[in-house]
């Protein structure tokens, strides 16, 4: 999908609110908005550096009472380039998170969800002469799962609130590795960066989680956000154990959001 289809969606998704909040549901608040900024993948037992992605960020949040339901949806605006030792290519990164949160103090909320996420990358040959087929390869990197956690904030009145959360998750991992270029050795015993096909493992970990919402008007309001995802990967193939195999996800973002 390219990224005039993902704004058009995206775009439509906030035009549809008004006409949510002005239903039979008077005392349900409707927010939702934008925001823009980056985000990092870092997978270290297969790539040589982190991916960086410029990434379009959208919340759509249902709250009533003591109670919160939320999407958060999360895309790259351009594909990011790669550089690995035999090869170059082109990566993206979509994420969603739905979230049922419950306010047990006016500081402190508990959550839990579920989420996914999934890595993309097309990898072409970095040297390839002119008489040969150019040979493209894909791979992708997908997490999907549960998760529960914790939040605490701080409210200033004249500076907004402050806001910190910590998450644990257990995911269903599905990776679709391609052919490793490298040549080795027939008796060399199999490292991680050998497997090849669809790897399947659990993934396990922490979110951590800070925010801060500035009211600009009365409905309008500014807000900034970093979130770490930080998890290790275990996964058993054809009698060989890979533990803790990190992969590291890190999004910055700045933006408005709306109260309908």
């Amino acid at each position: 999908m390219d990224v005039s289809a993902r704004i058009a969606i995206l775009t439509a998704l906030l035009v549809s609110q008004p006409a949510v909040a002005n239903s039979a549901f008077d005392d349900v608040r409707v927010i939702s908005g934008v925001s823009l900024g980056y985000s990092n993948f870092s997978f270290p037992e297969k790539l040589d550096h982190e991916i960086s992605f410029p990434s379009l960020n959208v919340p759509i949040i249902f709250a009533v009472d003591k109670w919160q339901l939320s999407a958060n949806l999360q895309t790259t605006l351009k594909d990011a380039d790669i550089s690995e030792e035999e090869d170059v290519g082109k990566a993206s990164r979509n994420d969603l998170d739905i979230t049922l949160g419950y306010q047990l103090s006016s500081n402190w909320t508990v959550f839990g969800g579920y989420k996914y996420g999934k890595t993309k990358i097309q990898f072409t040959p970095r040297d390839i002469e002119d008489d040969e087929e150019l040979s493209i390869t894909n791979e992708s990197y997908g997490q999907k799962g549960p998760f529960i956690g914790v939040g605490y904030h701080w409210r200033f009145e004249k500076a907004g609130s402050l806001s910190f959360s910590v998450a644990y998750a257990k995911l269903n991992a599905t990776n679709d590795f391609s052919k490793n270029t490298d040549e080795e050795e027939a008796d060399e015993a199999p490292e991680f960066d050998d497997l090849t096909g669809t790897v399947t493992g659990d993934t396990k970990g922490f979110s951590y989680s800070m925010s801060w919402t500035m009211p600009l008007s009365t409905n309008l309001l500014f807000q900034t956000r970093l979130k770490i995802n930080d998890y290790q990967q275990d996964i058993f193939f054809e009698g060989n154990n890979f533990e803790d195999i990190d992969e590291t996800f890190t999004s910055l973002h700045v933006g408005l959001a709306y109260v309908f």
